[in-house]
């Protein structure tokens, strides 16, 4: 059975760490380098931080644990999402390599990173012609990534 411990009351009363070296931290419940272990014992400041990490984590709650198990697994499914996203994109062509001659450009990059494209635009207003690639030009042209010496040079 572990020990139970009150993070709040021990930051208020100034709890003061009392390991005499760096390694696994029981009161933590993480593994503390010798620089953590430096701070933990001379900054009331860290140690304050590290006790509110703890008792954020929950780390001798078990019912605390699992709801942040939980919500870092959602995290996790959400980051292969968007990996299998741009890995998609990459198989088919898209090339965000390619420079971009204005804001326009960006824009439609990071509407279709986002798997928003023209077609699907027409598809929500219910029939053709958007108006994006109108709205392209003008911001390229508006808002263009060439500096004035090379448009002189053209």
């Amino acid at each position: 059975m572990s020990k139970k411990y009150d993070y709040e009351k021990m930051s208020r009363e100034g709890y003061v760490c009392d390991c005499v070296a760096a390694g696994f931290c029981p009161l933590l419940q993480k593994k503390m380098t010798p620089h953590l272990h430096g701070l933990c014992q001379t900054s009331d400041k860290h140690r304050e931080l590290f006790l509110r990490t703890a008792k954020i984590k929950g780390v001798h709650k078990s019912d605390v644990k699992k709801r942040r198990a939980v919500k870092l697994r959602k995290k996790t499914e959400l980051e292969n999402v968007a990996e299998d996203a741009i890995q998609e994109m990459k198989d088919s062509g898209v090339d965000i390599n390619k420079a971009s001659e204005g804001l326009g450009d960006t824009i439609e990059k990071i509407l279709n990173k986002f798997g928003i494209d023209q077609d699907k635009i027409e598809k929500i207003i219910g029939g053709p012609g958007c108006g994006c690639s109108e709205r392209k030009t003008w911001f390229n042209k508006i808002f263009s990534y060439k500096n004035k010496k090379d448009k002189v040079d053209e």
